[in-house]
């Protein structure tokens, strides 16, 4: 897919930046609720390491992917589509495993209101498919998104 408005990425890129910076931000505060949630996890049994460790790894993961938005946003070839192709495929593992915490808030907002739930889910997931969309063509079509 050719780069039409590279302006549009480079927005994108830095609403990305900043989803993020506040992720990080969250990991290592310990005064946010998700610091506190995996810390009081871990504190229950050391199998609960898992779950920290997988929910690390997605924020880690999600890091390392601006790289590509910003390398597409550039038209920039870098390292092998063999790389970015693992890289990918690691991130939606971990994207799928490393939510314990909103998934928990999520599932009690479901019961409370399910509705409400379903609109929170989608408003949060609506900013994080262009970057999957970008992450793809750059590791499965690089020939075709950077021509």
């Amino acid at each position: 897919m050719p780069l039409k408005h590279p302006w549009v990425w480079k927005i994108y890129l830095l609403v990305m930046l900043l989803f993020i910076a506040k992720k990080v931000f969250y990991l290592f505060m310990p005064d946010s609720q998700t610091f506190f949630y995996y810390f009081i996890l871990r504190s229950f049994d050391p199998i609960f390491y898992v779950t920290y460790s997988a929910h690390v790894m997605q924020v880690l993961l999600n890091t390392v992917h601006w790289i590509p938005v910003f390398l597409y946003a550039y038209r920039i070839r870098f390292l092998s589509t063999d790389f970015w192709k693992c890289l990918f495929i690691l991130r939606c593992l971990f994207e799928i495993t490393g939510h314990s915490f909103e998934m928990n808030s999520l599932v009690t907002l479901y019961y409370r209101r399910p509705k409400a739930s379903l609109i929170i889910f989608t408003i949060l997931m609506i900013p994080h498919i262009p970057s999957y969309i970008v992450c793809y063509w750059y590791a499965f079509r690089q020939e075709k998104a950077l021509s």
